[in-house]
């Protein structure tokens, strides 16, 4: 169930909405099933057109995540005492955009980029059991995330020819701060990575076109302590 509004002011846009989750859980063989679940999760954002090039934006999320089918009951992977996750989710940011005509040709530029701040509660991770060949489904208790994104996209034509290119990167410093009393305390999270990015490149010329993606995932910990040998 969801609802939502907007509202406009000048050069400022705003908009608010709710969304209803209403999840049963029934089983017809084996262990009991996990909990019913009825949330409410609300989300409000507001963006600012500071001129005709660039835009000011924000929003406040607070997201409801079920765990999935796998998650709960896959055979031994599973845990149906696994909770939801919650976060609630701060972004600012700013947008850039801008185009050029020219008699032949036209080019395009697209910056965004965005700071957030994310904490969670019962933070649903994937991690090995007794060896790396048996995983199971865990909650942490609460995890706090801070992080930067950037993208940048351009792309121009000039008769046939065209040419698009796409950056994006991703600074993500994701801790756990369950329990203070543990040696890792604070530390990142496991498989969660502090640098990542992609780049896609195309050009293309009439009826051919070749195309070059990339990705990268930066250094991660296989466990929650945040030690070499990890």
């Amino acid at each position: 169930v969801a609802a939502a509004t907007s509202l406009r002011v000048g050069r400022v846009d705003l908009q608010a909405s709710v969304l209803g989750t209403f999840v049963t859980e029934r089983v017809k063989s084996g262990s009991a099933s996990a909990e019913d679940r009825h949330e409410w999760t609300p989300t409000a954002v507001l963006a600012w057109r500071l001129t005709d090039e660039w835009t000011a934006r924000a929003f406040y999320k607070r997201i409801f995540r079920m765990p999935t089918f796998n998650d709960l009951y896959y055979t031994e992977i599973g845990n149906k005492n696994l909770k939801p996750e919650y976060t609630e989710q701060y972004d600012a940011g700013v947008v850039y955009g801008r185009e050029w005509h020219r008699p032949e040709s036209s080019y395009r530029l697209d910056i965004q980029l965005d700071g957030y701040f994310n904490k969670v509660k019962d933070k649903i991770v994937a991690m090995p059991a007794d060896n790396q060949f048996r995983w199971m489904m865990l909650n942490l208790g609460y995890v706090e995330i801070r992080g930067v994104d950037a993208v940048a996209g351009i792309s121009m034509e000039h008769g046939r020819f065209a040419a698009t290119a796409r950056f994006s990167y991703t600074y993500q410093k994701a801790q756990d701060f369950t329990d203070p009393s543990s040696d890792h305390y604070g530390d990142q999270i496991p498989y969660i990575p502090w640098h990542s990015g992609s780049a896609v490149v195309g050009i293309s010329w009439g009826e051919w076109s070749l195309n070059y993606s990339f990705i990268y995932t930066g250094e991660r910990y296989e466990q929650a302590a945040n030690t070499l040998y990890n």
